[in-house]
């Protein structure tokens, strides 16, 4: 299979733990230290040094994708950047569906992937998402 295929499969496994809201199916695409780059009102950059350190935030993620309801997530085009036979960066836009096929918000990630010997997992992950699930959460709490 090539590397495309792979970094596809992949993400389509990552896609369907999101959609089963299990966090530990979640947590084991990460590899540690991870390094997370997000924009709100400003750039952060955060390191996560480990499983633990990381699991609280995969379960706000999942808690709030419960409250607005998130059914699916589409994967629009992937970009596929191979940097090496064993590391790869991936682009993708995430549209966020609820149960009956409504937009709730797109993001835009890309992933940096390495495989340290038992397939690729997340080492760094720089997003958009954070402002729009914040404006989600808000509109629902507002209606």
């Amino acid at each position: 299979m090539d590397r495309d295929a792979v970094v596809q499969e992949f993400l389509d496994a990552y896609r369907a733990a999101f959609e089963a809201f299990d966090v530990t199916a979640v947590a084991g695409f990460f590899a540690f230290p991870c390094q997370v780059t997000s924009e709100a009102a400003e750039v952060t950059i955060t390191a996560v040094p480990t499983l633990d350190a990381w699991t609280p935030q995969i379960e706000r993620i999942i808690g709030a994708y419960r409250a607005l309801g998130v059914a699916t997530a589409v994967m629009g085009p992937l970009q596929v950047l191979g940097v090496t036979p064993r590391l790869a960066q991936a682009a993708v836009r995430w549209r966020l569906r609820d149960a009956d096929g409504g937009t709730i918000y797109e993001f835009d990630a890309s992933y940096s992937l390495a495989d340290l010997g038992d397939g690729f997992r997340i080492t760094a992950i720089a997003h958009n998402e954070s402002p729009r699930l914040r404006a989600a959460l808000g509109s629902r709490q507002g209606a």
